[in-house]
């Protein structure tokens, strides 16, 4: 995990020289030297931004903020004594009025393509949605007892993980994609499982390669490598491609339900809530369960409702009785 402020001693003087402040005014907590160097090489002095992070902590959004207002006042105090260097603005540009406060920001990079691709998305794909609640108490608790066992934890994103892979073999429809061209469906016979990740670059998703060969043991391990790779940057073009399914663990930000976007060219994405303690019918009797919200937003084209409700109940029945999934083992 980045560290939020400097240190002292020589070290701290070291990253003090680089602000081009001295020691004795103080550390300046920055999310991490990726940041430092971006105002560093753009003549930023750090000590004038307030951080928008926790405790004043500056992220790279402060900087980049302030390296684009920066940017505009310049233009603005640019004489106009010279016509010849005067560009004329895009038509796009013109046609939005500047508002007092406002800023623009550019879609590229990482935000660009992931703006590409959802907007493809919604322009070719019929997306529909279902959801269900369940009892995923009996899950974490066999977590909880593989974890006791010794060897590797095991994530709960994991055994998510083959679930989804379980049940995209008894429901092969949503593990495909539409060739429009060919105007055909093609299924595929490999599970290419993506998993959607927030970064400070944005939102990746990186690809577990052949998920439905791999345990739990094996898919924890995966997603803690990619995972990593997706947080530093060194993610490659082909860890990030290829993918025939999409598990969104949305649940991480706090949230119980969503109705995601499809990861264009797939066909299906599950979407998984925060898992809570709620009121429950158990066994006849109200009692207090681990519960889940689970959705499933689908391509209309490959399939209908009931093959998509199918393949929802089966993960819901594996989450709510994992013994479920020994027939699939």
């Amino acid at each position: 995990m980045p560290s939020r402020a400097r240190g002292t001693g020589a070290a701290g003087a070291d990253l003090a020289a680089e602000d081009g402040t001295s020691p004795a005014d103080g550390p300046v907590p920055v999310i991490s030297p990726l940041v430092r160097r971006l105002a560093r090489e753009n003549g930023l002095d750090l000590r004038e931004l307030t951080g928008s992070g926790p405790d004043g902590l500056i992220l790279r959004a402060d900087v980049e903020y302030a390296l684009r207002a920066a940017a505009v006042q310049g233009r603005a105090a640019e004489p106009a004594t010279e016509p010849h260097a005067r560009v004329a603005p895009a038509p796009a540009t013109a046609a939005l009025p500047q508002t007092p406060g406002g800023i623009r920001v550019p879609l590229k990079g990482v935000r660009g393509a992931v703006a590409d691709k959802l907007s493809r998305s919604r322009r070719e794909i019929p997306d529909a949605t279902c959801w269900v609640d369940a009892d995923a108490t009996e899950l974490m608790r066999a977590r909880t007892a593989m974890n006791a066992a010794g060897g590797p934890k095991i994530s709960v994103l994991a055994l998510l993980a083959r679930i989804c892979t379980a049940a995209l073999a008894r429901f092969p429809e949503l593990n495909s994609s539409v060739d429009l061209a060919a105007r055909e469906v093609v299924q595929f016979d490999h599970v290419h499982l993506g998993f959607a990740a927030q970064t400070e670059r944005g939102l990746v998703v990186p690809v577990v390669r052949d998920a439905h060969a791999r345990d739990a043991e094996g898919l924890t391990a995966e997603f803690a490598r990619l995972t990593e790779a997706a947080r530093t940057g060194s993610l490659t073009p082909a860890q990030l491609t290829g993918g025939t399914f999409t598990l969104n663990n949305y649940g991480v930000f706090g949230v119980d339900g969503s109705t995601p976007i499809i990861n264009h060219p797939e066909a299906a994405m599950l979407g998984v809530g925060r898992i809570v303690p709620k009121p429950w019918v158990h066994e006849g009797e109200l009692a207090v369960r681990q519960v889940v919200q689970l959705s499933l937003t689908f391509d209309h084209r490959v399939c209908d409702g009931g093959t998509a409700g199918g393949f929802l109940r089966y993960v819901a029945d594996c989450v709510e009785q994992p013994a479920v999934l020994l027939r699939t083992l």
